[in-house]
């Protein structure tokens, strides 16, 4: 039986960079599992594509440890990064969508 992997909607993307601190990357998106205990992982594909304006981010699933209530569940997956690359958009793995990055500052 496969793992269920979420219906992950809703996702935006932002750089922030205010002049105080350091610059921030945000990725942020909703994730539905048909129970409880579910968590979503952001995190960066090594290798990176060619493209070094497209940030490629893997998602990983993980299940819940235990019992699971049978209730549908929205998780909320979410990726911070301090960093000053200069990025067009992140794509997230492996569902292939790519998320347009917002300047913010």
């Amino acid at each position: 039986m496969d793992k269920p992997t979420g219906k992950c909607a809703g996702w935006s993307a932002w750089h922030d960079r205010q002049p105080v601190g350091t610059a921030t990357l945000y990725v942020v998106g909703k994730c539905t599992f048909p129970t409880t205990g579910y968590k979503v992982e952001l995190k960066p594909a090594v290798p990176q594509g060619t493209n070094p304006g497209i940030y490629i981010l893997q998602k990983l699933v993980h299940p819940p440890a235990g019992p699971a209530n049978d209730v549908i569940t929205e998780v909320e997956a979410r990726y911070t990064e301090k960093t000053n690359a200069h990025y067009e958009s992140v794509q997230i793995m492996p569902d292939n969508v790519t998320v347009p990055v917002k300047e913010a500052s």
